[in-house]
């Protein structure tokens, strides 16, 4: 009996475990999923063969490899509940590879815990295995994709075989748009740090090119151009009407409305973590307090917004500021700037955190890089005229630019050793987790 207590006392504190209780929670909200609607329905309608591929290439889209798993997917629902079920734990897995952890069970547990308060729902607006397959899994290879440059960072070790993965994980992902941009200036980001402090590495330079390679491919692809125009027509018929300085604004509003000025728990958890980093790592200076802007805008305009509109009403005009054309700034309005200034100051103000909370500058630059490169990847949207229709489906990446540095805050937290911070962390993402999980299997029943 000692012996059975042993093991799984053992079992337990395996540093891999947490992602064995993300795998049944995980597995067991996808047995919710309604399948057989949206895109799916279209692409099980759609022939497994070359010529399907060729007429999407030159009539609607650049994502030919996606879009040929798609069509094999939709036939094989089951196989997809438990596949989809593993890409997410790759998500898991490889944000846990990427960034040095000073405890990599309890940092384990943290990127589970995070990962159930992602809102999984947003993976449905066009079907589940069509959603999924085209932002769920891009993000999963990319994040994948990333390993091997922090191993080359870090004079790590990379076998021969785990080559093999990379490259195809790489080349599936940059078939998005989106995830193709983030490699990309991922890529050639570090490829110049090395080459700056003369390393030269030809696995950085081939993956590079190869997300040239995707770029140049998508921006020459025929059946992109034919698909913009006629989803102008569709969804969006005043969108070529539209000035270049208003879609940056529509971009840029659209983009922080969805975490500030909406109940977002990740957001929230996120600024959180911000607050407590400040207040760890600058005790003493007065500017610790500019953590606590992101925090208190999320609470006062997202979670408790309905609670307090009732006594300041101006709270509920500001979260209905958005249009189809973003806040609609008018110079000659002040009250039309309000929304904006509020999320620019938001904005500016968790940048400025981050650059304060690190005594190494270097993880504060990759902390803003992180949220720049996830905010950058929803301003692409702006000049597309599926902004709106698209949904929060295209929020995907700028969620786990959250996520992925919350887990690097926590460890500022973690190596701090002031207890109090660290129990209270730990509680208020177990609480949360446990909170968005149900809420997410009653979303679904």
């Amino acid at each position: 009996m000692e012996f059975s207590k042993n093991k799984l006392l053992n079992l337990i504190k395996w540093r891999y475990f947490p992602f064995v209780i993300l795998t049944i929670g995980m597995f067991l909200i996808h047995t919710c999923f309604k399948l057989g609607w949206g895109d799916d329905t279209l692409f099980q309608t759609l022939k497994d063969d070359n010529s399907v591929l060729i007429d999407r290439y030159h009539g609607w889209s650049s994502r030919i490899i996606i879009e040929a798993l798609l069509i094999i997917m939709v036939h094989l629902e089951p196989i997809w509940r438990v596949l989809d079920t593993a890409i997410i734990v790759l998500i898991a897995l490889s944000i846990s590879k990427l960034f040095p952890s000073h405890n990599a069970s309890i940092t384990n547990w943290l990127i589970i815990g995070i990962l159930f308060m992602y809102p999984f729902i947003h993976m449905s607006s066009a079907g589940w295995i069509a959603t999924t397959l085209n932002y769920l899994w891009p993000l999963a290879f990319g994040l994948f994709s990333m390993v091997p440059i922090k191993k080359i960072l870090f004079y790590e070790r990379i076998s021969w075989y785990e080559f093999i993965f990379y490259i195809p994980a790489l080349i599936f992902a940059a078939n998005q748009e989106q995830m193709c941009a983030i490699l990309f200036v991922v890529y050639f980001t570090f490829t110049i740090y090395l080459l700056i402090h003369k390393r030269i590495n030809m696995f950085m330079i081939l993956q590079t090119s190869i997300c040239l390679m995707s770029i140049i491919f998508i921006l020459s692809t025929p059946g992109n151009v034919k698909r913009k125009n006629s989803e102008i027509q569709t969804w969006f018929p005043d969108y070529i009407n539209i000035s270049f300085i208003r879609k940056i604004e529509m971009g840029f509003s659209s983009s922080w409305f969805e975490f500030v000025m909406k109940p977002n728990v990740i957001f929230t958890v996120f600024c959180i973590l911000l607050l407590l980093c400040m207040m760890v790592t600058q005790k003493k200076k007065l500017y610790k307090w500019i953590a606590f802007i992101p925090l208190a805008s999320s609470l006062i305009f997202g979670l408790f917004s309905n609670v307090l509109s009732e006594a300041f009403p101006a709270i509920q005009k500001i979260n209905n500021s958005m249009t189809q054309y973003g806040t609609r700034v008018n110079f000659a309005s002040i009250i039309t700037w309000i929304p904006d200034i509020i999320l620019a100051v938001v904005f500016i103000s968790i940048l400025i955190s981050l650059y304060f909370i690190f005594i190494n500058k270097k993880y504060a630059i990759v902390t803003i890089f992180i949220i720049m490169l996830g905010f950058g990847s929803r301003m692409i949207m702006a000049f597309s005229p599926t902004i709106w229709v698209s949904g929060e489906r295209t929020f995907i990446f700028m969620y786990f630019s959250f996520i992925i540095c919350s887990v690097i805050l926590f460890q500022v937290i973690f190596k701090s050793e002031i207890s109090k911070f660290d129990t209270f962390t730990k509680s208020i993402i177990s609480i949360l987790a446990l909170l968005s999980f149900l809420n997410t299997l009653y979303l679904l029943g």
